[in-house]
């Protein structure tokens, strides 16, 4: 019994450190800020009023490149992974990855639904194109976030999503992202046993975090 409260007040105490630290010193080393982020989509959506997914990411990675230099990886449609996660699949580019943020495009050719997962961050999903619609339980009509707005979860919120065929996104999460982690690894063990994905999202993951750390960024 002593095992066990001393190691329910270890969990508490970290808690109680990792909230308190995601409250007082993770937001001043953020390098993004929503809005700012938010303004540069819509400044790309304006100059690629066609739609076209490609030359939208292709506009919008060269601005952000052009902003945030090296933290920002150069777009390359070589480098894209699938991600199961939640139930639902989509591939994804990593733009940035730390300790407390990542930036990545996400979306699916085909479509796709599943859980948000419950998460240790603030996520900001701007859509590009096509739509994503999300449903809080007890609400009976649906949120639809159209290209050009955001649909911002707030951290430990939880939400059914769900994005028709030629939807993409940029997506901002700001937080303790090592703690999202395991939902975008799980379904990997337990459904797809893509093996060659899980380690291609794992080498991304550490290198960026890894490099971010050495230039001073967590």
């Amino acid at each position: 019994m002593k095992l066990v409260g001393f190691i329910s007040l270890l969990v508490l105490g970290m808690y109680v450190l990792s909230d308190w630290l995601y409250v007082n010193v993770l937001p001043h080393r953020y390098i993004f800020d929503n809005q700012e982020v938010m303004d540069m989509v819509n400044t790309s959506l304006e100059r690629n009023p066609g739609g076209n997914a490609t030359e939208i990411m292709i506009d919008l990675g060269a601005a952000l490149k052009q902003r945030y230099g090296k933290y920002i990886n150069e777009l390359d449609f070589d480098n894209w992974v699938f991600n199961n996660a939640g139930g639902a699949m989509g591939s994804m580019f990593v733009l940035h990855a730390s300790i407390s943020e990542y930036l990545i495009f996400f979306g699916s050719a085909v479509g796709t639904e599943g859980h948000t997962g419950v998460h240790y961050a603030d996520d900001y999903y701007m859509m590009l194109t096509g739509k994503e619609v999300c449903h809080t339980a007890g609400k009976m009509e649906p949120e639809v976030y159209l290209p050009g707005s955001s649909h911002h979860l707030v951290r430990g919120q939880v939400k059914q999503y769900g994005m028709p065929p030629g939807s993409w996104a940029l997506e901002l999460a700001q937080g303790w992202i090592p703690a999202m982690l395991p939902f975008g690894f799980l379904d990997t063990f337990t459904s797809t046993l893509d093996v060659a994905t899980l380690w291609k999202t794992v080498r991304i993951s550490a290198f960026n975090m890894g490099r971010n750390m050495l230039w001073g960024k967590i």
